[in-house]
């Protein structure tokens, strides 16, 4: 008897040994929380999140979980990869240790920030690679900031190219000062909502209590 090829995810983790279903079960729902809107699909025989374009996909190898980001997630969290084996896109995570969880929702939210900034820069005409910025992740500090601040939610109100710019800036400054400093920058102009490094911008204000 022929057998029946996945055409869902859950189809595809159900198919698996039953040994290795909870690690596939736990890195699905860790993607569907750090990607929400994004679509599911089985492509060229793997799990599939689709978000303006294909956005990461696992797959169930003999001794590892594949975790396909796209190089330019592997690129920007190499420091934290150090211990696992890479390739240009591909993670590889041993069936016999823990999955980082935490680090690969991370992973995930970059991917879908980078998605949403390729379809912004498309729409302007800019499809070249070589003419995108380069994706920033975010840093626990600023998350944690952003968070304390009331203010995710008029960061993630801003335009991709915006978050990515303001990430980049306060990464790259060289002195723990500089880098306060440019944050507190950041969290006043999304709290007044109408300035973005220090230029006029117009948008709906947002404070700690929410959007006025």
């Amino acid at each position: 008897m022929e057998q029946k090829l996945p055409t869902t995810i859950d189809e595809y983790i159900t198919g698996q040994n039953p040994e290795i279903q909870p690690l596939l079960e736990k890195l699905y729902q860790t993607i569907k929380k750090a990607a929400p809107e994004a679509g599911e699909k089985i492509s060229w025989g793997m799990a599939t999140f689709v978000h303006h374009g294909n956005l990461v996909h696992f797959s169930a190898e003999k001794k590892h979980i594949g975790f396909h980001p796209a190089p330019t997630a592997i690129d920007a969290f190499q420091e934290d990869l150090k211990e696992y084996r890479c390739s240009k896109g591909t993670v590889r995570f041993p069936y016999d240790k823990p999955l980082p969880l935490e680090l690969i929702g991370k992973m995930v939210r970059f991917r879908v920030a980078e998605q949403e900034a390729l379809l912004e820069e498309k729409k302007t005409g800019k499809t070249m690679e070589k003419q995108l910025r380069p994706r920033c992740p975010m840093p626990d500090d600023v998350m944690a900031e952003l968070q304390k601040e009331g203010l995710t939610k008029a960061y993630d109100a801003r335009p991709p190219y915006q978050r990515n710019d303001y990430l980049g800036w306060i990464t790259r400054a060289k002195r723990p000062e500089t880098r306060r400093k440019r944050m507190d920058q950041m969290l006043d102009e999304l709290r007044s909502g109408d300035a973005y490094m220090g230029m006029a911008y117009t948008t709906k204000k947002i404070t700690k209590a929410g959007p006025s």
